[in-house]
């Protein structure tokens, strides 16, 4: 096994790029601007682009691309719980209070037009804006609050139980699952695994754009 991390990194400046030049017909009938951040104290705290409006303040937008799925039209995204890095145990993202992420901007069925090239230009790609409070919210009115959550990722780890695993809490065919990925990368992450249509349905977020 080995990290996608270097190769991620490249990927997501050139998807960058792309998103750089959706963002004004996106938002041209708002109130907001779109500003990226290049501080990477700030990147590391889950903000990579500041959608500021004088009416509603300002939001910070965490960009989230599933750039490990090319030319697949996935309906889920993967919400990250914890993962290992030199065998120690991190929380991920979603869970991570030092995160100031409030929007999740999920970047999805991305398209290359060139196989899996994206320094040649796309041929598709989605964009669906997640709530981040409204996110968490909605999991624990369905009994996943954070130390359930936790509690669920120590018991997978524990059991070392890999691949999909169904949880009584979630309907796993429409709503979600937890997702091991023991075997196949190297950081181990534990997923929570969450159908795209379900949370638009329960109005934590919208499709913003497709292309």
């Amino acid at each position: 096994m080995k990290s996608n991390f270097y190769q991620d990194l490249s990927r997501e400046e050139l998807l960058g790029t792309y998103l750089d030049s959706y963002y004004p017909t996106i938002f041209k009938d708002t109130v907001f601007k779109v500003e990226r951040v290049r501080d990477r104290h700030l990147q590391h705290r889950g903000v990579d682009l500041l959608l500021k409006s004088a009416v509603d303040g300002c939001y910070f937008v965490d960009e989230k691309a599933q750039l490990d799925y090319l030319n697949v039209a996935l309906p889920t995204f993967a919400f990250e719980l914890s993962y290992l890095k030199k065998e120690d145990w991190h929380l991920g993202w979603l869970l991570d209070r030092t995160k100031l992420t409030t929007i999740y901007f999920l970047v999805t069925n991305i398209c290359p037009l060139s196989g899996t090239d994206l320094s040649k230009g796309l041929t598709k790609l989605k964009i669906t804006g997640i709530y981040r409070a409204k996110l968490l919210k909605l999991l624990a009115q369905k009994g996943l609050t954070q130390k359930r959550l936790l509690a669920l990722d120590k018991e997978i780890r524990d059991n070392s139980i890999d691949g999909k695993i169904a949880i009584p809490e979630l309907d796993a065919k429409r709503e979600g699952a937890f997702y091991f990925s023991k075997k196949n990368k190297l950081e181990q992450p534990i997923n929570l695994v969450l159908k795209l249509d379900f949370l638009v349905r329960a109005d934590v977020g919208s499709v913003l754009f497709e292309l």
